[in-house]
């Protein structure tokens, strides 16, 4: 089938003006005062947290207690009208020496709350309980996988079952009237469960954000509160338009089917507006980097969507596999295929390294294992996809079935991981523990450590080898100069202690916010000789 440029210019008016943008992310804190363990001589007189984005006007919470259980703030949490980014309380008055925790819990742009505990101290001899603290962000439900993947699925077939009709099916088979019902009812069937998945998706969200069951939020006040203060409600009413304008098309398309190409390349466009409107709460929606990862991660799930939806097609096919043409059909999407796969691995990629500070993250967050899962899927689908290549050249008939199968289930499976990544604080938030060496000058090592590197108290410790690998010896001080990269906020210079040679250690609360930082080592020898090396850091926040 040729590709008329008139339709390539309609498919290019329709994908540039239906898509209006809503920025939205996974909040994370920032600051805050107190700061985690913090010990005070004086009462403060009130608690503020300021998160790195605006944070949603409704169900946010801020309370303190005391160690005995008892609520001690005027409750009168709020956000801060003049920074939507900051939520803040008064304290009551005179409070006596105890020690203390803050209670917090808020939604993030994206519609996912984000809950936690910061503990604090007035006066160094202060009793009561030590408080665990930490943060944890929204972890995905059985519910939110369920619909979120069927979105996802039903989108993904919607638009890969027209575009191997527009751009890889065989003219033969093409005008095959067979063929054409058969397509026809896959795309009737993933539009109805794309709108199935979306009118759910507003009750699934208010359930996230209020915490509230499936049976309590099917009230107008619930559902109308989500549709006018959050920002998923203006993500939720654009997809049910982009639905309304969608219908006639898919009607047009299937009801004498693909008779008009013309409704099958509306239908692509706007099927294609509905992966755009996905990207509205994903990571690289909140990106500080434009317009360029909300592209890459646009680029990736249309990759994905076509490659699944394609491979629906040439299952839907298997009856037409004793006909060259079926095989010809798998040789000219193999072309698309070697595409597909270079995009998804540069884009892929390109959203790693945005969210995935280190390697060791791959292993130590949940964002990272899911990541790592997905990519081994994707070799998984790759092999598979090659087991095919070779078959549909050789026109091979034998196996072929059980090997689009077993891709289409490694892609199913890969699904389900993005839903799962999309809606996981990445692996920034929490990058864990840092431990890394620097060369100096004289061939010597410093190694620098700090644990579990979130805001809050940390332990820091330095090593320091000479380059045969043995302690250094005779020295007489080692000193750690924070200075956050985010906001100035002056340097705060500490002396470490000794605890064996070679290794000096700290405890202390100089992380007082999230996000990058440089922390530069000095190390003063006996004989007054220096060694200086800087280190960049990037602090979590749970």
């Amino acid at each position: 089938m040729r590709v008329n440029r008139n339709h390539i210019l309609l498919l290019t008016i329709l994908f540039i003006f239906l898509f209006p943008t809503f920025p939205s992310a996974h909040a994370y804190i920032k600051k805050s005062t107190p700061t985690e363990n913090e010990v005070f001589d004086q009462p403060p007189q009130k608690v503020t947290i300021q998160f790195d984005e605006a944070i949603q006007p409704d169900y946010h919470s801020l309370q303190v207690f005391d160690s005995k259980g008892k609520r001690v703030d005027q409750k009168n949490e709020r956000i801060d009208p003049a920074n939507p980014a900051i939520i803040e309380a008064d304290l009551q008055g005179n409070l006596p020496n105890d020690t203390y925790s803050i209670q917090w819990r808020v939604v993030s742009g994206d519609g996912h709350p984000i809950e936690g505990v910061i503990p604090f101290q007035i006066g160094q001899e202060a009793k009561g309980t030590a408080i665990a603290p930490g943060s944890k962000g929204y972890m995905p439900k059985l519910d939110l996988i369920i619909l979120r993947w069927l979105q996802y699925m039903s989108s993904a077939v919607y638009v890969g079952i027209l575009f191997f009709y527009l751009f890889v099916l065989p003219k033969e088979l093409g005008q095959e009237i067979s063929v054409r019902n058969r397509f026809s009812k896959i795309i009737v069937y993933s539009f109805i469960t794309l709108c199935f998945s979306i009118i759910l998706s507003l009750p699934l969200q208010a359930t996230i954000e209020s915490g509230l069951s499936w049976g309590k939020v099917f009230h107008i006040n619930v559902l109308g509160n989500m549709l006018t203060n959050s920002v998923f409600g203006k993500t939720w009413i654009t997809a049910i338009i982009m639905l309304l304008i969608l219908w006639p098309s898919t009607f047009l398309l299937c009801y004498k089917p693909f008779k008009k190409t013309i409704w099958a390349w509306v239908s692509l466009a706007l099927g294609i507006g509905m992966l755009r409107t996905k990207t509205f709460t994903s990571h690289a929606a909140s990106s500080e980097k434009g317009l360029l990862p909300i592209a890459m991660d646009f680029v990736h799930l249309l990759s994905a969507s076509i490659w699944i939806g394609s491979l629906i097609a040439m299952i839907a096919l298997l009856t037409y596999r004793k006909n060259q043409a079926y095989f010809e059909t798998i040789r000219r999407f193999s072309k698309w295929g070697i595409a597909i796969v270079l995009i998804l691995s540069a884009t892929g990629l390109y959203g790693s390294l945005l969210y995935i500070p280190n390697w060791r993250s791959l292993v130590v967050t949940d964002y990272g294992r899911a990541l790592l899962g997905k990519v081994i899927l994707l070799v998984i689908m790759v092999l598979f996809a090659g087991v095919n290549f070779i078959k549909g050249k050789r026109s091979h008939e034998k196996g072929i079935q059980r090997s689009l199968w077993g891709e289409f289930s490694a892609g199913i499976i890969v699904l389900i991981l993005s839903v799962i990544l999309t809606n996981l604080p990445t692996a920034m938030a929490s990058p864990g523990p840092i431990n890394e060496t620097n060369k100096v000058k004289g061939g010597n090592y410093i190694t620098f450590a700090a644990t579990p590197n979130v805001i809050g108290k940390n332990t820091f410790e330095v090593t320091l080898k000479d380059r045969n690998g043995q302690p250094i010896k005779k020295i007489e001080q080692v000193t750690l100069t924070f200075k956050s990269l985010e906001m100035k906020m002056g340097d705060d210079t500490v002396q470490l202690s000794r605890v064996k040679e070679g290794k000096y250690s700290f405890k202390g609360l100089n992380f007082n916010m999230s996000g990058r930082w440089n922390v530069r080592v000095h190390v003063l020898t006996k004989d007054l000789e220096t060694m200086d090396t800087d280190f960049k850091v990037l602090v979590g926040s749970q």
